[in-house]
């Protein structure tokens, strides 16, 4: 296209779009799970906009169209956001999302470090909070002062409807999760109603269609994991194979490790990536490695990285992978 025309800017925008459109899907998908979820929250709804008198005009040709601009719209050259850009405004909507929340007190009954940055923590969030929590993969907000903004933490335990506890890894940092980590056991903090749709793997990865699970986690993502594979919804023994692939700085940042063997046992391949470890390498790496026999059969259930999903829906896409294989928490 000839430079500075309309269509050199489209063509350099759909490029642009091609190099960060695995973020964009990912931040879509976070914003209209929120979304969908400001009526529950008893949030606000802003109130649809109304074009302007200039707009309508350009719009049925009635009206100039001002220099740089391509049917009334102005050029604004790119318009794809930053990863910093994608993570501030993240950042924004989850803590408006959150103002209305209705918080609970719960108390530490027991905390052990389980990486080198990272803590266990069992809470008593009693029981009618409790008796939210339904599926894997759900989570909650917590925080240990009414001042600070909550963490979104993910529950690591199966869901147990006959008791008031729960479990949950917090990797430790200088904001609210760090205050958390920071408290002791017997310590009080405030907890929200349990949120999120979880991993509805009887809906979006059932047996008759997904054959072949892959459970990509990383670092604290190995927490919903967990909690997914200790459930049994899975139902492990009738798949033709699970594997899971969970990436982590080193060995020292790794949580979970001494129950390794038994979700070997249950029939789970087992992959580590050691991003700093002796070779280098991430679960991508790991995943684009394998060989997808029958494309058809498979799903992906993706925690840690928000980002993560976006480049592994890319990824199955190229390798036939029917759409809507890719399961998030949020």
């Amino acid at each position: 296209p000839r430079p500075g025309s309309c269509c050199a800017t489209l063509y350099e925008q759909f490029w642009q779009g091609r190099r960060h459109r695995g973020r964009q899907r990912t931040l879509r998908a976070i914003m209209a799970n929120l979304a969908a979820r400001v009526g529950v929250l008893g949030m606000r709804q802003c109130p649809p906009r109304t074009p302007s008198a200039a707009w309508r005009a350009n719009r049925s040709g009635s009206g100039p169209h001002r220099p740089g601009t391509s049917l009334g719209f102005r050029n604004r050259g790119t318009s794809v956001p930053t990863a910093s850009r994608l993570r501030q405004g993240r950042s924004r909507l989850l803590t408006q999302l959150a103002a209305d929340i209705s918080w609970s007190s719960a108390s530490v009954e027991k905390k052990e470090q389980v990486g080198k940055d990272r803590f266990k923590f069992i809470l008593d969030v009693g029981s009618d909070l409790a008796q939210g929590y339904t599926i894997p993969g759900q989570y909650v907000q917590v925080r240990s002062d009414e001042e600070q903004k909550p963490a979104f933490i993910a529950l690591a335990n199966a869901p147990a409807h006959q008791s008031s506890l729960v479990e949950m890894v917090i990797k430790t940092n200088d904001g609210t999760a760090g205050a958390l980590c920071a408290l002791g056991e017997g310590a009080e903090v405030d907890v929200s109603p349990v949120m999120g749709k979880g991993f509805p793997v009887e809906e979006r990865a059932p047996l008759d269609t997904c054959k072949d699970v892959y459970l990509i986690a990383t670092g604290t993502g190995i927490a919903p994991i967990r909690a997914l594979i200790n459930s049994g919804a899975l139902n492990i023994k009738n798949r033709d194979s699970v594997a899971l692939l969970y990436g982590y700085k080193d060995k020292d940042h790794c949580a979970y490790s001494e129950e390794f063997g038994a979700w070997e046992e249950m029939g789970i391949k087992l992959s580590s990536a050691e991003s700093e470890g002796p070779d280098g390498i991430y679960v991508t790496d790991i995943l684009t490695k394998e060989k997808l026999e029958n494309p058809e059969s498979v799903v992906a259930i993706i925690a840690g990285q928000w980002e993560l999903a976006g480049t592994i829906e890319e990824y199955f896409k190229e390798q036939g992978v029917p759409e809507g294989r890719v399961l998030t928490n949020f």
